[in-house]
């Protein structure tokens, strides 16, 4: 997965979590309270911080099942719901249910509970804890009561409203990852429109003349015991057929190894961006000319993949620039650490391709918290900057 789902995940596991602080908060006005009215009772005390103590520790399991791992752990997220349920009873019973005090940690609990339940089940829920947590308070109503109906007015509202606050993060999240997997069937769809596109043009290019080859090839079989010499004419135009052949796979082949610059910029600049890390180009409306352009492209490629696999950037430019009669590439990003290193394969391909047209390549740390990859290539940008 990627690291901006990653990251999307994490801050909604955070953002569900407070819903965990309310149950703390509760607890801390209740014995704040108990301290002021002199109504501390330690047994009931210590089992009512068990009993958040559990609660505590499976609703933070509860918000990762909901979040990060959610549908792969949904089934063990109802037992987390049942355990943490049980323990925000005990708590209520041991302590009180007042939603001034140790009463809130219902609310925390219906809050986290039903983030992935549809509708009614949300609904059921939802008036469960309100007539629950409000019979509890007519039995246990703490030190300062409030009326029944005070006690009914604001479950209602806290119970009715927060879980619906928590159902945002958790659709913000599924939009995200479904705007992201969009985006990786594009791709794979793009992949395999491009390899049906050249076995199209494969078969185009050699289907016709495998087929005269075959026919002469038969008719050359025949002619052997009958001419000699038609047998030989026809085994020149195969041998030049062959050839021919040979040559429009070669050339297709070398046509579809090229990448074009342009379209790869643009291409990597929209995968950064959908990673989280900020990108920014500085292309010049011209064009390199092309024995450049394909290293070039290959060196943007390797860059953003580096980048990807191996950094903690969040943020990249590329630039490309002429100066003293060659074309620079420069790409750099602040996530120096592991993220390109030079003995690495990916450069040393690239290092190659660079030298075949006479060029260089240099990637290492700047020494400031950046990594720079910079591709020279002694070809000149011709035509005006943006």
């Amino acid at each position: 997965m990627t690291g901006a789902i990653d990251r999307a995940r994490r801050i909604t596991m955070w953002s569900l979590g407070f819903s965990l602080l309310l149950a703390w908060f509760g607890a801390a006005a209740g014995i704040g309270l108990a301290v002021t009215e002199d109504g501390v009772h330690p047994v009931r005390l210590s089992v009512a911080a068990a009993g958040l103590t559990v609660f505590s520790w499976y609703g933070i399991r509860l918000t990762r099942s909901v979040s990060i791992n959610w549908p792969r752990h949904a089934r063990r997220s109802r037992a987390e719901m049942a355990v943490t349920a049980a323990a925000a009873v005990v708590v209520m019973l041991a302590q009180d249910a007042s939603p001034s005090a140790w009463g809130m940690i219902a609310v925390g609990w219906v809050s986290l509970a039903t983030v992935r339940t549809g509708r009614l089940m949300t609904a059921v829920l939802a008036v469960s804890t309100i007539a629950v947590s409000v019979g509890i308070a007519e039995i246990n109503p703490g030190l300062q009561a409030l009326p029944t109906e005070g006690n009914l007015l604001v479950f209602t509202i806290l119970c009715l409203t927060l879980p619906y606050a928590n159902k945002l993060w958790i659709w913000i999240l599924d939009l995200t990852e479904q705007a992201h997997a969009s985006k990786d069937a594009e791709a794979r769809l793009a992949v395999t429109e491009e390899r049906l596109r050249f076995a199209r043009d494969l078969h185009d290019l050699v289907g016709h003349s495998l087929s005269v080859i075959a026919v002469k090839s038969e008719l050359a079989g025949k002619l052997t015991a009958i001419d000699a010499g038609r047998a030989a004419g026809q085994m020149a135009e195969v041998r030049a057929l062959a050839q021919d052949s040979l040559r429009q796979i070669r050339e297709a082949v070398r046509g579809y190894r090229i990448l074009d610059l342009v379209s790869e910029v643009a291409s990597v600049q929209a995968i950064l961006e959908a990673d989280g890390v900020r990108c920014k180009v500085d292309l010049p409306a011209a064009t390199v000319a092309p024995e450049a352009a394909g290293p070039f492209a290959w060196v943007v490629r390797e860059s953003a993949t580096n980048i990807l696999r191996h950094s903690t950037a969040t943020w990249c430019t590329m630039t490309l620039r002429a100066a003293d009669g060659s074309a620079v590439l420069e790409v750099v990003n602040d996530g120096v650490g592991a993220t390109a290193e030079p003995g690495g394969t990916g450069l040393a391909g690239l290092a190659e391709r660079l030298s075949a047209v006479g060029g260089s390549l240099t990637a290492q740390p700047t020494g400031d918290g950046r990594f720079l990859v910079r591709a020279v290539a002694p070809t000149s940008v011709t035509g005006t900057a943006a």
